[in-house]
């Protein structure tokens, strides 16, 4: 049985036992992060890897998912407190989850 964030099981969203950075969101990120990300201090990563990942769950784009993730902000020590307390484990991954259970349009 996949393994959880929280400790739960049996979720749509399976976890490794062990994560990059020991952060959970790390390894929800796409095989191949850009070289961008991957050159930023892991502190940097983990609250950029939330924004990534709640845009792209809004937006279903990857590219501009990346693109808001890594932009610069005047005041990013700010940004980066919203980012950490708004922007959950749970928050993403009951996007995540939903975005699993949603029908897929007829193409």
């Amino acid at each position: 049985m996949p393994r959880t964030s929280g400790g739960r099981r049996a979720s749509a969203v399976p976890m490794q036992e062990w994560t990059p950075g020991d952060d959970p969101m790390l390894a929800l990120l796409p095989p191949e992060p850009l070289w961008a990300f991957q050159l930023l201090p892991r502190e940097e990563q983990r609250w950029r890897a939330r924004v990534f990942l709640a845009v792209r769950i809004q937006t279903g784009g990857e590219m501009f998912a990346w693109a808001q993730a890594l932009r610069k902000y005047d005041n990013e020590a700010e940004v980066k407190t919203w980012v950490l307390g708004v922007l959950t484990d749970e928050v993403i991954l009951d996007g995540l989850e939903s975005l699993q259970s949603e029908p897929t349009p007829d193409v």
